[in-house]
């Protein structure tokens, strides 16, 4: 999927024989849909979201698309795309003095059509790390006003958002220079532990290469694993459903820890993903020769 005027590269991984594909790059636009499987594309239509064109003295100067996300909403069959907008208002007298506001869209592909979510009652700082999905929500990981730490949630099917406190546990990884990331593991949501490889810190006070992995089971927290040592590693990316952690090098290399005998695979994807080593993301790709035009009312 490709939500920005930017050059994506995607790459597909063959689970039985472990071989990479990656697809062309394209340059787009606007946000479009694509089934690998049919190399289908449907490029999204434009929003017709309405931008307020000016705040009090100040006046819209950009509009930004920080965030966004992609699922199946089971009750209705219907793929949705999510994404967040910062508007950024300005003026010519007074160039410091700037405002930011947020909106929400939605687009369906049941009815080729976008439209605006309404906000919910906490702040959603821009832009937000990436997030995970499970069973049809969206979770981010977010630090609130009151530099609390919270999970924020969206329903795909009810198209509500809500928010979760996190336990104490992770208040003592908050701190730099440690870093915590939600991920899916066995079905379940959990965030996982390591240090921040991107923060100058003293030699005296660098952080142990620990990993350490976290459960949610209703609304308590259980550590489920932890990895005393990591080599060579930068941050991780996803779970893979045999157990395996997907995770970036030092050398910005996609490699494969397995959990269990904690041995390090290199995967060896040679491409121009080092540059943008911040940027890789890893998504569960389920294969589907459904046509994209076949699930739209048309």
């Amino acid at each position: 999927m490709d939500y920005g005027v930017y050059r994506i590269v995607v790459i597909l991984w063959t689970t039985s024989t472990r071989e990479f594909k990656i697809l062309p790059p394209s340059l787009l636009p606007h946000p479009s849909f694509l089934n690998p499987s049919t190399n289908e594309f449907k490029i999204l239509l434009p929003p017709l979201v309405r931008r307020p064109p000016s705040r009090g003295y100040l006046t819209l100067q950009h509009v930004m698309y920080n965030d966004a996300a992609f699922g199946f909403d089971s009750e209705t069959d219907n793929y949705k795309f999510i994404r967040f907008v910062t508007l950024n208002f300005d003026s010519e007298q007074e160039i410091s003095d700037f405002r930011f506001a947020s909106q929400v869209e939605l687009y369906s592909l049941k009815s080729d059509s976008w439209k605006e979510i309404s906000l919910p009652n906490f702040d959603i700082p821009q832009p937000l790390e990436w997030g995970t999905y499970l069973d049809g929500i969206f979770y981010w990981k977010i630090m609130m006003r009151e530099d609390k730490d919270a999970i924020v949630s969206f329903d795909i099917a009810n198209e509500k958002f809500s928010i979760l406190l996190m336990s104490e546990f992770v208040g003592c990884y908050t701190e730099d220079p440690y870093r915590v990331k939600l991920l899916v593991l066995n079905g379940s949501l959990g965030a996982i532990v390591y240090p921040s490889t991107y923060i100058a810190i003293e030699p005296w006070i660098a952080p142990e290469n620990y990993f350490h992995f976290w459960v949610m089971n209703g609304e308590a927290w259980t550590i489920q694993f932890s990895i005393e040592s990591v080599p060579e590693v930068s941050h991780p990316l996803e779970f893979w459903k045999t157990g395996e952690l997907f995770l970036t090098s030092t050398n910005n290399e996609i490699v494969l820890l397995d959990i269990s005998t904690q041995e390090l695979k290199k995967l060896r994807i040679d491409t121009c993903l080092d540059v943008y080593a911040h940027y890789i993301s890893l998504f569960a790709y389920v294969e589907s020769l459904v046509l994209i035009k076949s699930m739209m009312n048309i």
